[in-house]
């Protein structure tokens, strides 16, 4: 598997192994294709003990779905391997997928990375992510409802994170860390709603061994009693493979891609949270699924126009 005379052609490559990738190769074994999953073990989530809004899953650690995945894509033959990917090219009608275990050629390639959450550099944060410090209020707002909350954002990311969160909870706060970068409209909204705006930075955060926040110490000496934070500093692509490819990218830094998630290289598809970094877990394993479709029909018309070329070549 690990040179392109040992592997052959795979049919796809899907890199990443969260519920996109997954899912994608689970429809592509499905679909009888030769599918190798290359997965860096490093997923989007890997602080998060339970995910939500998932039916049929709600509350089930993100790592069992993942080992529930990989043990049910061995019964259709998909191969899954823990590589780290470094790079791919297209090529005339396949790409080359290097990764740590070599180079593999494929017909082609599903990007299904997730994306890398920047997180607060302050001090004791460590001890809360993933348990009372969250992105996502749809995945852990419920299981802070009624809490003191504290939304560590600024400009319209902070406003529209703390508006969310009014469903939640009545004690809501936006933290900005410096200056706010509120127009006159989004405050009016804010203030309507009782929402307080703090400027002044937070140096550090308080926690119980269990990892529950307990206050906010600003850099003014004064300290912030709150029950869970809820941030966004920003995201970033895990790797390099969609720029070195020519991918066209979102000024987010997400992955374009059209309704079947082909992106804009022949023979590249991308699907979730790599393509939409809001996609919840049941949209990034449909959107998985999209791509598996769109690919398999796409090589099953490939396979028939060979079939076609070899029945028209002449016989001696």
């Amino acid at each position: 598997m690990d040179t392109d005379s040992d592997s052959g052609t795979w049919d796809c490559v899907i890199v990443g192994a969260g519920p996109a990738g997954l899912n994608a190769a689970l429809v592509l074994g499905r679909a009888r294709r030769r599918v190798l999953v290359l997965d860096s073990a490093q997923p989007r989530n890997y602080a998060t003990h339970e995910m939500h809004g998932v039916l049929g899953h709600d509350g089930l650690d993100p790592a069992d779905l993942r080992a529930r995945g990989r043990t049910e894509l061995g019964h259709c033959g998909v191969e899954v391997v823990t590589a780290e990917v470094h790079a791919a090219e297209a090529l005339d009608g396949t790409v080359r997928v290097t990764s740590s275990l070599g180079a593999n050629l494929t017909r082609t390639v599903l990007l299904a990375t997730g994306m890398l959450d920047e997180v607060p550099d302050i001090p004791g944060f460590a001890d809360v992510w993933g348990t009372t410090a969250h992105t996502c209020p749809y995945c852990d707002g419920f299981e802070h409802r009624d809490e003191r909350l504290a939304i560590l954002a600024a400009g319209a990311r902070g406003e529209h994170l703390a508006i969310l969160l009014r469903q939640w909870s009545d004690d809501v706060s936006l933290i900005s860390n410096g200056p706010h970068g509120l127009d006159a409209d989004q405050l009016a909204r804010l203030q309507a709603l009782g929402i307080p705006i703090i400027e002044t930075p937070v140096v550090a955060l308080d926690s119980d061994e269990g990892g529950r926040l307990r206050r906010l110490r600003l850099d003014d000496g004064e300290a912030l009693d709150r029950d869970a934070l809820f941030f966004y500093v920003g995201w970033q692509l895990r790797n390099d493979v969609a720029r070195t490819l020519g991918c066209r990218l979102h000024d987010d830094g997400s992955i374009a891609v059209d309704a079947s998630q082909a992106t804009t290289v022949d023979r590249v598809y991308a699907a979730g949270n790599c393509a939409d970094p809001r996609a919840l877990v049941p949209a990034a394993a449909g959107a998985g699924a999209t791509a598996a479709v769109a690919m398999n029909a796409r090589l099953s018309m490939e396979d028939a126009d060979h079939a076609v070329t070899r029945a028209r070549a002449p016989t001696t």
